[in-house]
């Protein structure tokens, strides 16, 4: 019994081994997709390469001279694979017979978005690469290889052709000597840039093109950096893993560069706007500036961030499908931030205020606008704090615009004392009017100066009219000298300003009133009131 046992498990180790041999060994395995990749990749590692048993599971039906043409496709899609850093995960592939795509072919196409086209259909019972993929292999190495040098460690001396952790020497110099052009085609470019085209964009004298100029040298260094190595890299031939990383590496170095280039020209675009909306005689779209070079910033990262995550085999589309449902709930949940997104777009589409307009928001703000934000408003008030106010607030409330006034009323009433006799009540009046007309920022076409009503302790005189003026400051200004003035007018009139008192007027008798001093005052001489009212006018 011990002997049949231990003939048995011969007998089942050497039909494994027969098995393992049909799969690796002179029968190549073309039964399932996997199976077909893995024998295209495992006849081509160290220490077992044979090229002919690689190319097993291809389709040869429209190749001249399969024998020799098969092995150099299998060794140049191995080659434009590794080159490319595309590492085949073999666990991933489908290990069916009778696989079938989702559009229900039986069909594989490996790496559709970076090779597109390398397709394994099943033919019988084998899945081999089909006749159309191999029509594109000598396109895709050529591609990969592009300086036409793709045997260059079979040129090197023995001497460099020692490895270290499957490295060879030579790679390790080539390497080097990849980092020294670019650093050396960097500097070339960046003086190229920042000198010679200089010089020519100075000869068009135009500001923009030189600041463009001058923003774009160094990142324009970057992408010639990213292009050495994305040209020279798979020169060298290293493995799949190493030129993996150094090309998702230079990726990284060329979406910088684009991201850093993309950062200066909307400074600079900024700058331009900037310098138009200074033109111009609204004062919101100098707010408006900073609000798009913020956001074409903050696209710019989000762009290159998407494609740091595409390199790193993030699936895009899912994310922002995600991002979209998330989305959803985050603006249920931000609700009020969306309403201030949307409040700031309709202010600046209505242009209700601008920066530096004088504003009442209701019963809650009262001042100067000072910024124009996406969330909220911020306004300086006359006694020199700052209020927030939500941009959706503003929308939903009456704002009254004091800035968009083109005339600054003043009204006031000044008090004469009653013993100011009729005819200077009347020179004042007029005088008042004639200074109206003389004061430089006063309307000149409306105003009303009149005497009003007998007041409880002065002869009430009505001050009503407009100013000119383009700002709260010049309004203050103006009120100033027409209060002075009015001031100047009374003393050379002669005239008293009255302010709340009592008088106790005690009547004498009949008898003493005969025999008093008592006189009549003489009345004023109206032409010297005349003239007087006359030196106040224009």
């Amino acid at each position: 019994m011990r002997s049949g046992s231990l003939l048995s498990a011969i007998i089942v180790t050497a039909i494994s081994a027969g098995v393992m041999g049909q799969t690796r060994g002179d029968s190549a395995n073309c039964s399932t997709p996997r199976k077909a990749i893995e024998t295209l990749l495992y006849w081509q590692q160290a220490g077992h390469v044979n090229l002919k048993k690689a190319s097993a599971c291809l389709d040869v039906s429209r190749l001249d001279d399969p024998v020799h043409q098969a092995p150099d496709l299998a060794a140049k899609l191995k080659k434009t694979l590794d080159g490319r850093g595309l590492y085949v995960e073999l666990n991933d592939l489908p290990d069916q017979e009778n696989y079938k795509n989702p559009a229900d072919k039986s069909e594989f196409e490996l790496f559709p978005v970076a090779l597109g086209g390398i397709k394994l259909q099943r033919q019988g019972s084998r899945w081999v690469l089909a006749a159309s993929s191999l029509e594109r292999v000598p396109e895709l190495y050529s591609d990969t290889f592009k300086l036409g040098i793709e045997d260059l460690g079979d040129m090197m001396p023995e001497w460099l052709r020692g490895d270290f952790l499957g490295i060879e020497f030579w790679q390790v110099v080539g390497v080097l000597l990849l980092v020294f052009l670019a650093l050396l085609l960097q500097k070339v470019v960046v003086y190229a840039v920042g000198n010679y085209v200089t010089r020519i964009a100075g000869r068009l004298n135009v500001d923009w093109i030189e600041k463009i100029v001058e923003k774009a040298d160094k990142p324009v260094g970057g992408m010639a950096m990213a292009a050495v190595f994305f040209v020279g890299f798979p020169i060298l031939q290293f493995p799949v893993r190493v030129s993996q990383v150094a090309l998702f590496a230079t990726r990284v170095l060329a979406a910088f560069s684009v991201v850093w280039l993309g950062y200066r020209l909307v400074d600079v675009l900024a700058d331009v706007l900037a310098a138009k909306a200074a033109k111009t005689d609204t004062k919101l779209d100098d707010q408006l500036v900073p609000m798009v070079r913020k956001s074409l910033k903050v696209i710019l990262v989000v762009i290159g961030g998407l494609f740091i995550l595409q390199n790193l085999n993030v699936d895009i589309g899912s994310l922002l499908a995600g991002l979209g449902i998330g989305g959803l709930a985050f603006a249920l949940a931000a609700k009020d931030t969306v309403a201030n997104l949307f409040g700031s777009m309709m202010i600046f589409l209505d242009k209700p205020f601008q920066i530096g307009d004088w504003v009442k928001i209701g019963s809650t703000a009262e001042g100067t606008v000072e910024e124009v934000g996406f969330r909220s408003t911020r306004i300086r008030t006359f006694y020199n704090s700052v209020i927030t106010v939500p941009n959706a607030r503003l929308v939903d409330t009456a704002v009254d615009n004091m800035g968009l006034r083109r005339y600054r009323r003043y009204s006031t009433t000044l008090g004469l004392t009653y013993d100011t006799p009729p005819e200077k009540v009347q020179a004042f009046c007029e005088g008042v009017r004639a200074i109206i007309r003389a004061l430089p920022g006063m309307r000149k076409d409306y105003y009303l100066v009149e005497f009003k009503e007998y007041g409880d302790s002065a002869l009430v005189i009505m001050l009503y009219c407009f100013m000119d003026v383009p700002d709260w400051g010049a309004e203050v200004r103006v009120r100033t000298n027409l209060n002075l003035e009015i001031m100047r007018l009374a003393r050379e009139l002669g005239v008293q300003f009255a302010f709340p008192t009592q008088t106790i007027h005690v009547e004498s008798m009949p008898a003493q009133q005969k025999g008093g001093d008592h006189t009549i005052e003489d009345r004023p001489d109206t032409r010297r009131l005349s003239e007087i009212v006359s030196a106040f006018g224009p």
